[in-house]
């Protein structure tokens, strides 16, 4: 059989795609009027007093969270609702489609779009609209969430250095107190004698000037500091009275909070500034009341109970009791399942894919019988003493003692340091793209184009400037490339699709190298988060004293394998638990890595992560910090375990679990079918003021794993210390990437979530690229020193590491034209100010 030629090969994918884009055209035929088409047109005209078109506009993304950005996605999203965008049917066309086509609008220019023929044309814009009405709404609840939650925190903040403040004032109070207290209960002072013998300790005037004090520094008994919050009143107005007035929110049943929110859209509507009498406080919660029910100014009133309804809404909007149309993240969450409707025909199939029974019976009476062996193991350990034992009602596991590194080891890894070529990292990039080809997946964001031969040098150099924080200014000037071209690979060639295809490659690559295979089997991963300060003011930046002092920052979080190769990357704010992010790679994972374990520290595990990873056919085994304080459960019928008595206190609810059987398995088919990515699920499981029957069935399912998990660490020492190497081989790819990222002090620069995450992307695929380099080179080492007749044993490879990279440079080299720079006889010519600016 003959391989076809390139030439025909791109005439057919040519021809194909001409058939995909007039198939798209027909399709959406009836909603292509003339009217339409016009208003479609419209975006691509500059307007005369901007000097920006729509479509431009709408390209931009919000940044920060201040009111003008809320207000600025609000208007965007209602010129959206404005031309109808809302109302179309796109449903013939596929989301893939839907997000390809919106994808090749958000990188064109008004001019680029303007010149493609109207097949191809029309089909982008309708796609970018729709997509951008529901990006905008997601935008603006996000922007809303981040600004409220910034202004709470504020207010604490002000209410600590209020404390401090007045801690001076308060303890002068209490010395009052105490000489007046004395006075009282003298019993040689009579009644009558009372007020002048106080008068003759604390003078009148003292005493008023004292009472005055403490009305400004007395703070209610249950202080929440809502007074601190109310100061950001008018800051929050900026906005709050379009925000309620923009939204059409739904609830799953009644809530008396939309009937809140519907009162205050007619109070600012009329331009009232009191409650009525029948205003539905039932949703108010016990710490707001006080301020809100009992508050006898009826301006405050209102400022607390406005307040009171955003902070609930913006709970109830991360919980999903309250929702939109026209949403990804913040939409029904019924919506992110498999319908129950077509459920009963997939049942079956789901659970062959997870591996899980379909009656609960089954499943439990599996996990019960592990957990009375592993019971009756741990008491037997427990009687023994020793690393793991009880000392009174307390349950020690001693830490464990680090393994003296063997001589030979250390012989080996000086050998193997000595020994690896000295390499820029630029060049190291380019070999490792010679084995793996992981630019051919650089493909252009508007589909394949004929390459031309000066591409893979601007895509080396784009990745390495965003890996590196160099940006592409400053990469233009030390490659001798030009900004305007590296900035159009970066425009159309790296993102988030790309990036993820591209560093399959090495990863793929470092699992079929023979030396990786001693370091692990590709089964075993964990993941972790890394904290980068930003500067500026950055969209999903937050504040973390511990890590970025009086700034903010981001977090990288990371997947690792068991053989030092990172399968994935997400950009999350630091604040939130790595816990609601730990299944997203794990269920996308493309690459060849044959996943079964995964193990995370503290922050990644939850009772629900637990059942989530169970249910999927995985196995979760976390480090959790203070072991023996963690509270184990026990199934009803099992014998009593004397040593464990005292942390055995909880009990397995059967019927909860066997009740919700089939949602269990409907959640977790879901998450394995990619309807719905495991973090927004997770998110909003954990974000429900009142745990539904889902949530607490996965928590019980939850608690029966964590326990069973927990008693397996106990009884095997193994276990213990293959999760610490796993999670030390994270630990010591952290220090790689801090020294790749190495760039204006390893401060983030970007500002839009998007470009972030491609930063991220590539700084995965450069690390990536250093671990294969390593791990083939270290290979040809250990075969040279064999040949000379050095013995290495396996054992001594197991323990080596390829995160090293003291051998490489990633500055570039200077040049030093001294000839040329001693003879200069004028100065350099000034630049002209339309020039690009050095950044």
């Amino acid at each position: 059989m003959e391989r076809p030629g390139i030439t025909h090969l791109e005439r057919v994918i040519a021809s194909s795609r001409r058939r995909a884009q007039q198939e798209t055209y027909r399709r959406l035929g009836m909603l292509l009027t003339k009217e339409c088409k016009a208003r479609l047109d419209g975006l691509l005209t500059v307007d005369a007093d901007t000097g920006h078109s729509s479509l431009a506009w709408l390209q931009q993304s919000a940044a920060t969270y201040t009111p003008s950005m809320i207000l600025a996605a609000l208007k965007k999203r209602a010129r959206c609702l404005e031309w109808g965008v809302d109302r179309w049917d796109l449903s013939s066309l596929t989301p893939n489609r839907l997000k390809f086509l919106a994808q090749v609008a958000r990188r064109s220019t008004n001019q680029a779009l303007q010149r493609m023929s109207e097949p191809r044309r029309y089909p982008i814009l309708v796609a970018f609209l729709y997509q951008t009405l529901v990006d905008l709404t997601d935008e603006a609840l996000d922007l809303f969430d981040r600004c409220l939650a910034e202004a709470y925190h504020r207010a604490s903040r002000d209410l600590e250095d209020f404390r401090l403040s007045v801690a001076r004032s308060t303890n002068e109070k209490v010395r009052l107190f105490r000489e007046i207290g004395r006075v009282v209960l003298d019993p040689k002072v009579k009644d009558t004698e009372l007020r002048r013998t106080i008068y003759r300790h604390i003078s009148s005037d003292e005493l008023r000037d004292a009472i005055e004090e403490s009305d400004r520094i007395i703070r209610p008994l249950d202080d929440h500091y809502f007074d601190f919050l109310a100061s950001r009143y008018t800051y929050l107005r900026q906005f709050t009275p379009e925000f309620i007035a923009a939204l059409k929110l739904r609830a799953s049943g009644d809530s008396n909070l939309i009937g809140a929110v519907d009162l205050l859209r007619r109070l600012n509507n009329e331009g009232r500034r009191v409650l009525p009498e029948e205003t539905p406080l039932e949703f108010v919660p016990a710490r707001w009341r006080p301020y809100v029910n009992d508050n006898p100014d009826p301006t405050k009133r209102r400022h607390y109970f406005e307040l009171c309804v955003l902070w609930e809404l913006r709970g109830a909007l991360r919980a999903g009791c309250v929702w939109l149309e026209k949403s990804r993240r913040y939409a029904d969450p019924q919506t992110y399942l498999i319908p129950r409707e077509g459920w009963s025909e997939l049942r079956a199939e789901v659970c062959r894919e997870i591996q899980a029974p379909e009656a609960g019976t089954d499943r439990l009476r599996e996990r019960e019988a592990e957990l009375s062996g592993l019971l009756d193991l741990v008491e037997a350990l427990l009687a023994k003493g020793g690393d793991v034992r009880m000392e009174g009602n307390d349950l020690i596991v001693s830490p464990l003692v680090a393994q003296d590194r063997p001589a030979s080891t250390t012989e080996l890894e000086h050998l193997i340091d000595d020994r690896l070529p000295l390499v820029e990292l630029s060049e190291l990039l380019i070999e490792v793209d010679g084995w793996t080809r992981f630019s051919d997946d650089f493909e252009r964001a508007g589909g394949t184009e004929p390459r031309g031969r000066d591409l893979p040098s601007h895509l080396y150099a784009t990745v390495l400037a965003q890996a590196c924080n160099l940006g592409p200014t400053r990469m233009a000037r030390i490659s001798d490339l030009t900004y305007q071209k590296l900035a159009w690979c970066t425009n159309w060639y790296v993102h988030d699709e790309t990036l993820k295809a591209a560093t399959t490659r090495p990863v793929n690559f470092q699992y079929h190298q023979p030396l990786s295979r001693l370091w692990g089997t590709g089964t075993l991963s964990s993941s972790d988060g890394q904290r980068f300060p930003v500067s500026g003011k950055v969209r999903m930046a937050t504040s973390l004293p511990r890590y970025f002092g009086y700034g903010k920052g981001v977090t990288f979080y990371t997947w690792t394998a068991d053989q030092f190769s990172q399968y994935g990357t997400k950009v999350i704010p630091t604040t939130v638990r790595d816990a609601t992010y730990v299944l997203d790679e794990i269920l996308d994972n493309e690459t060849e890595l044959p996943l079964l374990e995964h193990t995370t520290d503290t922050a990644g595990f939850t009772e629900i992560v637990f059942a989530l990873f169970d249910l999927l056919g995985l196995q979760f085994s976390p480090r959790i910090r203070d072991l023996g304080d963690q509270r184990l459960f026990r199934v009803e019928r099992q014998k009593r375990h004397p040593l464990l008595a005292p942390r055995l206190k909880g009990r397995i609810n059967r019927d909860r679990i066997l009740n919700n059987w089939g949602e269990l398995l409907r959640v977790a088919g879901s998450l394995k079918r990619g309807r719905v990515t495991s973090s927004l699920l997770i998110g909003k499981l954990q974000s429900y003021p009142r745990k539904n029957r889902l949530t607490r069935a996965l928590q019980e399912y939850g608690r029966l794993v964590k326990t069973i998990f927990i008693l397996h660490y106990l009884e095997s020492e193994h276990l213990r210390r293959r999760i610490q190497a796993q999670l030390n081989k994270g630990e010591a790819l952290h220090g790689l990437r801090e020294f790749l990222l190495f760039a204006n002090k390893g401060t983030l620069r970007k500002k839009q979530e998007e470009k972030l995450m491609n930063q991220a992307g590539c700084l995965n695929l450069v690390t990536n690229a250093v671990v294969s380099w390593n791990t083939v080179y270290m290979a040809a080492v250990i075969k040279q020193l064999r040949a000379e007749g050095k013995t290495v044993n396996e054992e001594d490879i197991a323990r080596l590491s390829p995160a090293r990279y003291e051998h490489i440079n990633p500055y570039g080299k200077y040049r030093f034209e001294v000839e040329g720079g001693l003879s200069r006889s004028r100065l350099r010519p000034l630049r002209q100010p339309t020039e690009q600016k050095y950044r």
